[in-house]
């Protein structure tokens, strides 16, 4: 019961975020004064009562666990991750990387993983540590969750397209079922990433392949931004293998309505991952302007 008291301040954020009121996700089942006391950290919650309030907002056990690392950062930290990963000085990344690892509680959280993806944009000795250490960990783990999936999207790279096919093949295998508790959210990170690896290596069969898995994938509706993710990745497809006219300005239009939505994380996540193939591909620039 003692790791349950991780959870309180994980459950009232999604309940905020999905917009749930404290009625209905207590229902009939949970009183009110109860999981107050929950989440001001003064009891703990029994399972079944907190499986039950995860369930009336469309979540699994695990998935309170796996929000953990995506919604405890600041999207204006997202985004100064995103500016020091395309254009920062090393005083500032060093600076940043003291930040948020003071921000954060575990390694593996929001603010940790931030931190481990600018100390492998410092490069030198900071990123050959760090990228020692992602290897070792990642290496000795068979059975991937959704921690050892995101973790591996920071250093493909740094492996051989037969270590990302196998790496892939083994996680789809065993989470790409409609019903796996992780709802299929760090398989699709995982495949939009090695999918834009494997077109920047010019590796199309073997991308090919990643695009297969990732469009056969059950998404829920609900989880925006990885039907976001799906959209990028299937626009970038189709513009490098199908050449189809209006794929470029579908692009733009996505573009712009991530910002429209002030989603400005995806908006520079598509333009990052096209900047990614054009120089390989010989593409035209993207029309950005309004």
């Amino acid at each position: 019961m003692n790791d349950l008291t991780t959870k309180q301040s994980v459950v009232e954020e999604l309940r905020k975020r999905k917009g749930f009121s404290m009625s209905e996700i207590c229902g009939d089942y949970v009183s009110h004064s109860s999981y107050s006391r929950f989440i001001n950290h003064q009891q703990l919650m029994s399972i079944d009562k907190l499986i039950y309030i995860l369930k009336r907002m469309d979540l699994s056990f695990r998935e309170a666990t796996l929000f953990d690392h995506v919604i405890q950062a600041a999207n204006e930290d997202w985004l100064l991750m995103e500016r020091l990963l395309k254009e920062g000085e090393l005083t500032e990344m060093a600076a940043t990387v003291e930040r948020f690892e003071a921000a954060s509680y575990r390694e593996y959280d929001a603010y940790g993983m931030m931190a481990i993806q600018i100390r492998l944009k410092m490069g030198g000795e900071v990123a050959d540590k760090q990228i020692a250490s992602l290897k070792r960990y990642l290496f000795q783990v068979h059975n991937w969750t959704y921690k050892e999936m995101y973790l591996f999207t920071y250093i493909l790279d740094q492996v051989s397209t037969q270590i990302i096919l196998l790496r892939v093949r083994r996680a789809f295998q065993r989470a790409a079922d409609p019903y796996y508790i992780e709802r299929n959210l760090n398989l699709i990170i995982l495949l939009e990433a090695a999918h834009l690896e494997l077109l920047k290596r010019q590796e199309l069969t073997a991308a090919q392949e990643i695009f297969d898995k990732l469009d056969q994938l059950y998404v829920n509706k609900a989880y925006i931004g990885q039907q976001a993710f799906r959209a990028v990745n299937r626009l970038l497809h189709e513009l490098i293998t199908d050449e189809q006219p209006d794929t470029l300005p579908r692009l733009e239009a996505l573009y712009h309505n991530f910002l429209l939505c002030e989603a400005d994380f995806l908006a520079l996540r598509l333009k990052s991952r096209y900047t990614a193939l054009q120089t390989v591909y010989q593409l035209p620039d993207l029309t950005l302007e309004q």
